[in-house]
């Protein structure tokens, strides 16, 4: 393949400078961190107990130090509170188990952490256990060649949730690679309760009916039905990536179709929907009047006091909402991104990076244990106690402890029951001006049609450059 050829080049001209990964991590706690949409990070919850009279499936039972005497290499580029709950649970790990965790921080920057990955990859080089962005940047570690294949292990299939094992598993073959490493980013629109209880508001279930609820915002109030932030690539196209569940609902291969060049996106009448709506709330003048200056903070200021009622955005949007206006964090609620039909909704997800075995690691019997407690209640549990989650974890049957917000409780329900992950995931065309195009959209520069014409153009670009078949 064309990227392992690279890698090899890389491996050749980088070799002893890259080989060692040093530097920390982020974890993108505010919404203006991204990785796939320039999208934000995630952290999340607590599973429960299994009904049944066996064994709790959340657990693995004590191993009474069977894996004493082995110690495993694990990197990840993630610092703060992430990082400290890796630790945790790396920590219950080792007294459960008698194994040894030796902890490796990558380059916080993801395209240099995906470089010396590669590089690594390509001289045997990799550690036992890793973070991998998933997608398109998990296909281009040529997982079939350096990723343990975990479809054997029952729990797998069991305890992670179907849409992100999706995204890690090998449709040609069925491998799987990867367990989700935190929580993942779900989104919606999160919106001020008191306002709503205030003008006696109907949580909308339709596109109509959330404009009838701004109207009435507008019509009878000095509030802003919507604030719209659109300083950065995250905010520019929460909204419009969101618009995906129904696109995958109208048709489920559209993004394989797409990529094999089969369809085009204006045809599809559920992708349009996501630029009309950031045109509707543009033209009928329902947000704030400076979309292109506003930080989060900002937004997420406004958002819990009131004077702006709606915000397209993530989970991860609570955790600054916690930092700007902590004693107004359960005035906040969430509900989908609506669409055409009511008893169609649901939620797009920005999925979190998944934890790889090195196929050829000595230690795989030690590793995949690991990643096994890691699904388990006692892993989360072990996690929650240094992060306070703003997101859903991707496992079956969590339950999120008490200090999480509402909101992301509420959201954390919608993605166990109608959820999807956003295209991107799934196809790895986007071209690089996706987010400047949306901004125009959404500050009425371009109509949807004149912007649908110009992804269409910039996405052909990036197609091409990657060398994508057909096009």
């Amino acid at each position: 393949m064309k990227r392992r050829f690279i890698s090899a080049m890389m491996a050749a001209m980088l070799a002893a400078s890259l080989m060692a990964c040093g530097g920390s991590g982020e974890s993108g706690k505010t919404e203006p961190a991204a990785e796939s949409t320039d999208a934000g990070n995630e952290n999340q919850s607590q599973p429960e107990e299994a009904a049944g009279e066996e064994a709790d499936a959340g657990e693995i039972a004590d191993g009474g130090g069977y894996l004493e005497g082995v110690t495993l290499q694990v990197a990840h580029n993630l610092t703060d509170s992430n990082a400290d709950s890796f630790e945790e649970q790396f920590r219950a790990f080792e007294e459960k188990t008698g194994c040894k965790v030796e902890v490796e921080r990558l380059s916080s920057d993801a395209d240099e952490m995906e470089s010396v990955l590669l590089v690594r990859a390509a001289t045997g080089n990799l550690p036992d256990i890793w973070v991998n962005s998933v997608g398109a940047k998990l296909e281009a570690m040529s997982p079939k060649e350096n990723c343990y294949d975990l479809s054997g292990e029952a729990w797998v299939t069991e305890r992670i949730n179907k849409d992100y094992l999706s995204i890690v598993t090998d449709a040609d073959n069925g491998m799987i690679y990867g367990v989700p490493s935190m929580p993942s980013n779900v989104a919606g629109v999160f919106y001020n309760k008191k306002v709503y209880e205030e003008l006696n508001l109907p949580i909308p279930a339709t596109w109509e009916e959330f404009l009838e609820n701004c109207q009435t915002i507008k019509d009878t109030t000095d509030k802003n039905p919507v604030m719209s932030q659109y300083s950065n690539p995250s905010g520019c196209q929460i909204l419009f990536l969101s618009q995906y569940f129904y696109v995958r609902e109208e048709e489920p291969d559209f993004a394989q179709k797409y990529t094999n060049r089969e369809i085009e996106l204006h045809e599809s009448d559920a992708y349009m929907r996501g630029l009309t709506k950031m045109y509707d709330i543009w033209e009928k003048g329902y947000q704030n009047d400076n979309p292109l200056e506003i930080s989060w903070e900002d937004a997420a200021q406004a958002i819990a006091e009131g004077s702006s009622v709606h915000i397209f955005c993530r989970t991860n949007i609570m955790s600054t909402v916690a930092t700007v206006a902590p004693d107004a964090v359960e005035d906040i609620g969430f509900f989908p991104l609506p669409d055409e039909d009511a008893s169609g909704l649901g939620v797009g997800t920005w999925m979190p990076a998944a934890w790889c075995i090195n196929k050829n690691s000595g230690n795989t019997e030690a590793a995949v244990a690991l990643l096994e407690f890691l699904t388990t209640n006692e892993g989360i549990d072990a996690y929650c106690t240094k992060t306070t989650p703003t997101g859903a974890f991707m496992l079956n049957g969590v339950e999120l402890p008490d200090t999480v917000s509402g909101a992301v409780k509420e959201a954390q329900e919608w993605a166990g029951k109608a959820s999807t992950p956003v295209m991107e995931y799934y196809c790895n065309i986007k071209g690089s001006n996706m987010a400047t195009i949306l901004s125009m959209v959404g500050t009425g520069q371009y109509t949807p049609e004149e912007a649908i014409a110009e992804i269409e153009a910039d996405n052909a670009i990036d197609a091409q450059q990657k060398e994508i078949a057909g096009w």
